[in-house]
This record gives C-alpha cells, structure tokens and sequence, in this order.
C-alpha cells in the first residue's frame, strides 16, 4: 500500500492509522492455549495497542494485554428469547457485562460479578434440572438465546471509535451479534474462520434443523457483505470459494522463525529409547487417533523395540477419560508454558500430529490446520502425521513433503511409520530440511503479519479484499 510523504508527529499518527486501522475484535479472547486464541495472538502481535479494542464473554490472559481495551460480554448483551425472558434467571456461569475491564482484575471480577446462586431449595434444584433438560431437548443453549447490543456496549463501541471489526465467528448468536454491530455502526467486517463450523453445527434437537438453516442463511448474509474474508487453510479457502461464491485468503498461525531456529535440533541421530512427543489437547477430534498412536507405542515396546511416547496437554480429564497413561511406554504430562516448548519440541526424536478419521469431529476439523504445524516444521525434528487423507493436514504434508503421512487408521499403520522413521535417517533428514525449508518461507511471522496488517487496511478503508 502506497503511503503519504508525511512528517513529525502529527504525520506519525497520520502514517500509523494509515498502516495500522482501529480494530474492535469480536469472539475470541488473546490466550497462548486455544488455537483461535495463539492464532489471534500471533497475527496481531506488534499492533499499537490503543488500536486494538476487544469484545469477549472471555477474558485476555496475557499481561501486558494486547489490546487497550475490553469489553467484557455478559448479561447485559447475551439474554433469553421470549418467554423465557420474563420467567427464567441466565445461568450462573453466565458473567455480568464489564467495560473496559482490566486484566488485573481477572480473578476478582470472576468472583464477585457473577451472579449470586439461589438459596438452594430442592424445588428450584429440581426447576432448573428440567429447564436445562428442555433447552437441550431444543437444541442446546443457542435455541433460546441471542446476544445483541447493550446501551452500555453500544456507548462503548462509539468511544472506541473503531475502523472496522475483526471477527471469528463460530455460531448463530456470534454471527448475528456481528451482523448487528457492523450495522449500526456502519462497520466494514473482515471475517476468520477457525473451523468447518457452519457444517456441522446444530446437528441435534427439535430446532436443530431450523438452527442450521438460519445459521446459514445469516452466515452467507455476512460473508457476502465482508470487507474481507479469511479461512485457516487452503482446502478450506478452496471450498468456501465453491460453497460461497466467495474468493477467501489463507491466514494461518506465524512462527517466529528466529527463536525456533536458535534451539532447532541439528543432529538427528538416536540411541537408547527413541523419545516420541505430542504436545496438544487431547479430546474432539483427537480422541480415537491418539489413542491408535498408544497402542502402537504399547505394541512396538511388546516386541522389544525401545520406544515411548510422552504426551504434554492441558486436557488431563480427556487424557484420563481415555487411560492414556496405562499404555506402557506412555506418560502423560501438564502442558508446559511457551516458553519452554521450544525446548520439549525440540529434544524428541520424533513429533506426532494425529487427528480422528471418524465421526462429526473429524468432519468438523477437516478443513482445519493445527496450530502447532509450523512450529513441529521448525524444531529440526522430523514429524508423523496421522489424519485421514482428505483433512487440510494430509494434504499440505503430503504435498509439500514436510512429513511422514499415516492416511489409513489403526494402530498397525502408525507402527509401520515409526519403525520406518526410526531406521531411516536420511529420510528423517530429508523430511526436516523440507520442513524447514516449508516453515521459513509460509509461515514466518514478519511475513505473514505483514500481509494481514495490509489486508485489515485495505478492509478498513472498504476496498473488498478478495
């Protein structure tokens, strides 16, 4: 983008809002543990903060925050549909809307503007169990609810005075919510989508039929009149221009290239036990397949093969649920904090990446691309992907060879490529020179932050971005 020849000060400023526009970002919160929140993180990373403003029934977990300010959604924005309005109190874990909340008082606000609980008598206990019995008869939670505009909120978006809006949206409520906001305040939309969502949602309930069709009706409304729209992958790029009528740009998480090329693994020899890792959530999506990926550990160390796998997630009940840790040569471990999973990464031998080959989870991230993906590129340490071959994952591995691919499920598959892996080093040298090589010229964050700071601008200054 072409800038003014502009000096001092006041043409600082002048440059700044040219190059960086005001953007209230609605959804999703700023956290280094969800994907949509890393995602959101990193591409916004180095944007001035008193042009950032968020709006989020979550709050920012970083400190110093990103943004400059938040709102924090809550009772004041999300309410009942009629009748309910009038005769049922939200749930308790439904918090009160705070302006310009502060990160500092993330546990204090917790606890004392959540709404106080009913005195506790056996009739209301027994009321509310049948409540919730009906709304998930319906449909879950979005059948009768909706989330709009406050008076409080509505103020606070006039003092932000924002450029436009950026949005991950991943409902009918959200959906309709940033619909409702981009009006009224005459907002451009620049639009991010995370997962397959609008295929698989509201697929159960009396309403469930009516969800989806409204879902998508409003959906198609909003990708239609965005400024810009962004999808996590090129299959889903792909199949969004086809199923939308709609050109869409791939944004993907950025790596700091640097940082992971000082602590890369240089020499990939093994001795002793060939150390597997997996550092992620286990749970939607991820339950089947990771447990295939225990059974071949199991069944590799039965036959006398020194092998084991340490999993590092923050989803100890899943993990638990499915006895992950009972697999001999396996051991479940608290996730670790950024700072140290360049370290964790970087001293396997091997990284997997598995993801289910059945069911709506595996449908729902098909289109998907981890998070981690370029973050396993850039660790000097070769990668086993093992996800059905139509999942966005397969497919960029297998085209771009950064990584060993497992696209038939079982456990007797995985223990194929592993043993492969761990005979062959020129091919683990192979896969990680093209990892590399994959990581520093797709995914490297002056790059990628770069191009999504010139689109948002060409968004906000309303030229359509496609």
């Amino acid at each position: 983008m072409a800038l003014p020849q502009l000096g001092g000060g006041q043409a600082s400023e002048e440059r700044e809002a040219v190059q960086y526009p005001r953007v209230l970002i609605v959804g999703p919160s700023f956290d280094l543990v969800n994907g949509g929140g890393i995602t959101l993180t990193n591409l916004f990373r180095g944007w001035p903060r008193d042009r950032l403003a968020l709006a989020s029934m979550y709050p920012c977990e970083l400190d110093p925050p990103p943004c400059g300010r938040q709102y924090a959604l809550g009772r004041d924005e999300l309410r009942w549909l009629r009748p309910l309005r009038w005769i049922a109190p939200l749930p308790q874990s439904v918090d009160h809307s705070v302006p310009d909340w502060e990160l500092s008082e993330s546990t204090a606000w917790r606890e004392t503007t959540r709404a106080s609980a009913p005195s506790g008598a056996k009739t209301m206990q027994v009321a509310k169990r049948a409540v919730l019995t009906g709304i998930g008869w319906l449909g879950g939670m979005d059948a009768v609810t909706s989330l709009s505009c406050s008076p409080s909120f509505s103020a606070w978006v006039r003092d932000v005075a924002p450029d436009l809006i950026y949005a991950q949206v991943a409902s009918l409520p959200l959906t309709r919510f940033v619909t409702e906001v981009a009006g009224r305040f005459s907002l451009p939309v620049a639009v991010h989508i995370m997962d397959d969502w609008p295929s698989t949602i509201y697929d159960r309930g009396l309403l469930g039929p009516w969800l989806r069709a409204a879902t998508d009706r409003r959906f198609r409304a909003l990708v239609g009149e965005a400024a810009a729209t962004m999808a996590i992958s090129r299959p889903m790029a792909d199949e969004y221009r086809r199923r939308y009528d709609r050109d869409w740009e791939v944004f993907h998480n950025p790596l700091d290239v640097d940082r992971w090329s000082a602590v890369r693994r240089r020499d990939r020899s093994w001795e002793g036990t060939f150390r597997i890792v997996y550092a992620g959530r286990v749970g939607l999506g991820i339950e089947s397949s990771i447990v295939d990926v225990c059974r071949a550990v199991r069944d590799l160390r039965r036959r006398g093969i020194p092998v084991r796998l340490d999993i590092y997630t923050p989803s100890a009940a899943a993990a638990s649920r499915l006895s992950l840790g009972s697999f001999d040569g396996v051991e479940v471990q608290a996730a670790v904090d950024d700072e140290r999973m360049t370290e964790i990464l970087a001293g396997a031998d091997l990284l997997v990446l598995p993801y289910d080959f059945a069911g709506k989870a595996a449908e729902f991230a098909c289109l998907s691309y981890p998070t981690k993906a370029p973050a396993y590129m850039a660790t000097g340490v070769p990668t086993l992907v093992y996800a059905p071959r139509e999942h966005a994952l397969t497919l960029d591995a297998c085209e771009k060879g950064w990584a060993y691919v497992v696209d038939e499920s079982g456990a007797g598959g995985v223990m194929e490529g592993i043993e492969r892996l761990m005979a062959d080093k020129a091919l683990r040298d192979r896969l990680v020179e093209t990892a590399i090589v994959t990581c520093e010229t797709q995914h490297d964050a002056r790059a990628v932050r770069e191009r999504f700071r010139a689109t948002l601008a060409r968004a906000a200054g309303r030229e359509v971005v496609t």
